[in-house]
């Protein structure tokens, strides 16, 4: 490749002769040699043969001949070493593993160094012509030395006005990184920055070293603004809607039973309605669902739409509690039925939601011999206490959940087959967090608002590459995992902003997992088909720009000052989104 200097090797010179200063004087050349090298005490010089005749035949001393000065180089040297080298001698002797190899006239490296560096520089200048990326560099007296193409049209900064100009004539120097970089030597990726008042970037930046000396820094930006405006505006919005929910939740508290529920995708919208159509009714119900897809929470709806305000829901985890136990918490228990036993007694968890629902979670681990006599309870409605000899009645809804699947457990012996049938007279299979990826962005910002106030963090944003970390991940542990990676991310966050890195190694690295749930495997693939969130911002940009358009009839001073930008970022804009000016 002509861009590239040779191999050393390739450049040798093999007919030579190495002498030391006392066979110089004696020696008799038997082959004809282009060059002769002589080690005169620390010296290494180089002549000709006719140079070496010359003073034989005359008895001319050494130090009095013509000779060039020449100078030792290893054959893995680098080209750094080999230059400076270069501009100290003639000649250069190479050696490997102790022993003169060959020579490189010093003189002949200079047209092979011009022509790679011809090619070098054709392909670089087309690069620069060629990309349509934001690039800029500057040199260490922080003169602008590239300004691409992309650079031009993100800044409204022609080429030709800023080159070989201070880059702190155009923007303000301590807006500038490229700047510190320069004097730090530290570099930047995916950087949120601010060049402008009206402008934010994602910045990637590296300092430049020649001879580990940083002689310049070279900086690509990405156009983010509308993205961050887009952000704050989404953030005043949910604030604002956090503030009003509150205000009618205490003003109503059941108005919307389904509050909590965030989301709006055609899922778990289809899901909330079927929901409410079952609240009309007495129905049995039984939610199927991955754990962490929010089964409890539905319960809890189902139970506002059902009951009164001050209706009980009491709520337990039937694989948490120890089998030995299970019959009293369920039934409670009369003074003195055991060892150890309250001597008052205590009520069971049917008696506790008596006028309102008892939600049995996880219902698929509850033991054999306890599922014959909750089996009881479903049929006649009635149970005693344990060591009690009086009928009490359930006067309770009863709404069972489960992640497991209750037909293959029904099948291994483990679960009885009427029980199934009692609970699940009406089935509702919650998505889980995979097939409604759509609402990962309102899920993640509701879950960012909650732990920034929980943990006092001014924190109002999520970083692109991070939501699009969260979007691109297959959730395994659903709503669960997304609240416990966003609490981690505000408990780590700093000066207001989240860092990619806190995230799990998974989802920096684009990972995903296989989940099992039941008989039904989901494997890992690609993620589904949606608008990306980049298209969806620009769509809602151009929208904003157009409406203030016309309500300024077309007068872009005007509209810039509305929106809150300059009339250069607005013609860009207008020029990126395809609206006419």
């Amino acid at each position: 490749m002509k861009h590239l200097l040779p191999e050393l090797k390739d450049l040798l010179h093999t007919s030579f002769v190495m002498l030391s200063e006392a066979q110089w004087k004696t020696y008799a050349l038997e082959h004809a040699f282009d060059l002769i090298f002589v080690q005169k005490s620390l010296q290494l010089i180089a002549c000709s043969p006719q140079c070496h005749a010359f003073a034989n035949k005359y008895r001319i001393p050494l130090e009095a001949l013509p000779a060039r000065s020449a100078g030792l180089v290893q054959l893995d040297d680098s080209w750094d070493t080999i230059g400076k080298k270069a501009n100290q001698y003639d000649y250069l002797l190479v050696v490997k593993a102790k022993k003169p190899i060959g020579y490189i006239k010093t003189g002949e490296l200079i047209p092979i160094i011009l022509e790679a560096y011809t090619y070098l520089k054709a392909y670089n200048d087309t690069i620069l012509e060629t990309t349509d990326s934001t690039i800029s560099v500057i040199d260490e007296q922080m003169k602008t030395v590239v300004w691409t193409s992309g650079a031009e049209r993100l800044y409204s900064i022609k080429k030709e006005e800023i080159l070989g100009k201070p880059m702190t004539d155009f923007f303000s120097e301590s807006r500038l990184d490229n700047l510190r970089i320069i004097h730090s030597g530290k570099r930047f990726y995916h950087k949120q920055h601010q060049p402008r008042e009206d402008l934010f970037v994602l910045i990637n930046s590296n300092p430049v070293r020649v001879h580990d000396r940083i002689i310049g820094a070279v900086s690509c930006e990405s156009d983010v603004t509308h993205q961050v405006h887009l952000n704050q505006q989404l953030n005043s919005a949910n604030e604002m809607i956090q503030q009003l929910q509150k205000k009618v939740s205490r003003l109503k508290p059941s108005a919307d039973p389904f509050y909590p529920i965030q989301g709006s995708s055609p899922s778990i919208r289809r899901t909330i309605d079927r929901v409410k159509r079952i609240g009309t009714t007495q129905a049995r119900v039984l939610f199927l669902g991955e754990s962490g897809v929010g089964k409890e929470l539905f319960a809890k709806a189902l139970h506002d739409l059902r009951t009164s305000n001050q209706a009980p829901f009491i709520a337990i985890n039937c694989g948490a509690i120890p089998p030995s136990l299970f019959e009293s918490e369920l039934f409670g228990y009369e003074k003195g039925a055991f060892s150890g036993a309250s001597a008052l007694g205590k009520k069971g968890t049917l008696e506790l939601a008596r006028g309102g629902t008892l939600f049995l979670d996880e219902i698929g681990e509850l033991p054999l011999d306890m599922q014959v006599k909750l089996l009881r309870v479903l049929q006649e409605g009635t149970f005693y206490a344990v060591g009690g000899t009086r009928l009490k009645y359930a006067d309770c809804f009863i709404i069972a959940a489960t992640n497991k699947d209750l037909r293959e457990r029904v099948k291994q012996g483990k679960f009885r087959e009427d029980l199934y049938y009692r609970l699940n007279i009406v089935s509702i299979l919650i998505p889980p967090l995979r097939d409604r990826i759509e609402d990962v962005v309102e899920l993640s910002h509701q879950i960012l608002y909650e732990f920034a106030k929980k943990y006092n963090r001014d924190v109002k944003e999520i970083p692109k590459e991070i939501m699009l970390a969260l979007v691109n991940h297959r959730w395994p542990g659903n709503i669960r995992e997304l609240r416990n990676v966003i609490e981690n991310l505000v408990v780590f966050s700093k000066d207001g902003k989240l860092n990619f890195t806190d995230l799990p190694v998974n989802l920096q690295a684009g990972e995903h997992e296989e989940r099992t749930v039941g008989h039904r495997t989901f494997p890992s693939q690609e993620m589904q088909t949606f608008s990306s969130l980049n298209d969806t911002l620009k769509a809602c940009e151009a929208k904003t720009i157009q409406q203030v358009l016309e309500q300024t009839h077309e007068n872009k001073n005007k509209t810039a000052q509305i929106l809150g930008i300059s009339r250069a970022t607005l013609y860009n804009k207008m020029h990126k989104l395809g609206i006419s000016p």
